[in-house]
């Protein structure tokens, strides 16, 4: 009999900031929102996210990639992997506390075997956070 559960979803995500009533909403948006496969990075992604920011905080897209160009850790990022059996969330910073959930719904991985793991490459890097928050005028909390 088939596996009824829909397979779970690998690949790179950001957490991606909206204004929401006076505050920032975070959600998770994983590389197949943006079109892309999951082999591609975060630096290859960058852009089609910066042309996302722009539209959510109503910014110039072109000035925006100017703006942030290169500033491809500004968000909290990570990338999940299924090297085996089990499902590997590899992870930096999180902006929200039910980050776990939100990570297991957007990428499917429900009931299936899967662990978090701290991964220092894909932390934010000094410099770049703070050029996002300038740019769309916002503070991380």
């Amino acid at each position: 009999m088939p596996d009824p559960r829909p397979r779970p979803l690998i690949g790179g995500y950001y957490w991606f900031p909206s204004p929401l009533d006076g505050r920032t909403a975070w959600a998770v948006l994983p590389c197949h929102d943006l079109g892309f496969d999951p082999e591609v990075g975060h630096v290859d992604l960058w852009p089609a996210v910066v042309d996302r920011l722009a539209a959510a905080w109503g910014r110039d897209a072109g000035g925006l990639r100017r703006r942030l160009f290169g500033r491809y850790t500004g968000l909290p990022r990570g990338r999940v992997t299924r090297p085996g059996r089990t499902v590997l969330v590899l992870h930096g910073d999180a902006p929200v506390a039910a980050w776990r959930d939100q990570l297991i719904e957007g990428f499917r991985l429900g009931a299936r075997s899967h662990r978090f793991l701290y991964d220092e490459h894909e932390r934010m890097l000094p410099g770049d956070p703070e050029r996002v928050e300038e740019a769309l005028g916002f503070r991380y909390d």
